[in-house]
């Protein structure tokens, strides 16, 4: 995925840092920076929003839209985001544990240095995302609208790939033993021959020395 100024967060060179309360306008926040704090669930629409440091709450941030979004050292863990939007947007050093993004929207997102180990994505839309230095085990994603998508020196081990076309998904600079995934939508992925050869095994191929 091309790095460009359309594919990167866009945020105002200065950002005026405010509470959340006060940020917030009728189920709007936007060009602003919040820091260190925990925010409660809600339906909300973030543009242009860098969080520091915040933690989301359990709870529904169904529907909810980040745009133009930056997440630094943030915990999302266990937050539901099902059926959210996420376009142009960083998630760095960030914890998503378990997170639910069943039925999201995902574009032009890159997730660097993240925990994600148990996050849900089954019947999502994502493209043109990169998972960077992440850990993704036994991450979910079952029956996905998965497009150009770059899984980049991540921990991939049991992550579940079910149903979900992988052509145009790079694996090849990532780490696993075991990855649950349908042998016929394997087509135009791209991988390590190392990795090649597990996915021989689970098309049934006899390797012979």
């Amino acid at each position: 995925m091309k790095k460009n100024k359309k594919t990167e967060p866009m945020l105002p060179s200065e950002l005026e840092t405010f509470s959340f309360i006060e940020a917030l306008d009728d189920e709007y926040v936007h060009d602003c920076r919040i820091v260190s704090e925990e925010l409660a669930a809600g339906k909300i629409h973030f543009d242009r929003v860098l969080f520091e440091n915040v933690r989301f709450l359990d709870g529904e941030w169904e529907r909810s839209e980040f745009a133009d979004v930056v997440f630094i050292n943030c915990d999302l863990s266990n937050a539901d985001m099902s059926r959210a939007v996420f376009h142009r947007v960083k998630f760095e050093n960030c914890r998503l544990l378990g997170t639910d993004f069943t039925e999201s929207t995902i574009r032009y997102t890159h997730f660097k240095e993240c925990r994600i180990d148990y996050s849900v994505f089954g019947f999502s839309h994502i493209s043109d995302v990169r998972f960077e230095e992440s850990v993704l085990r036994q991450a979910d994603f079952y029956e996905v609208d998965l497009k150009n998508a770059q899984f980049l020196d991540s921990d991939l081990n049991e992550a579940n790939f079910t149903g979900t076309s992988l052509k145009s998904t790079d694996f090849s600079s990532s780490r696993f033993e075991e990855l649950q995934l349908t042998p016929e939508l394997l087509a135009g992925c791209k991988v390590s021959t190392d990795q090649a050869l597990l996915f021989a095994r689970k098309l049934g191929l006899i390797i012979t020395k």
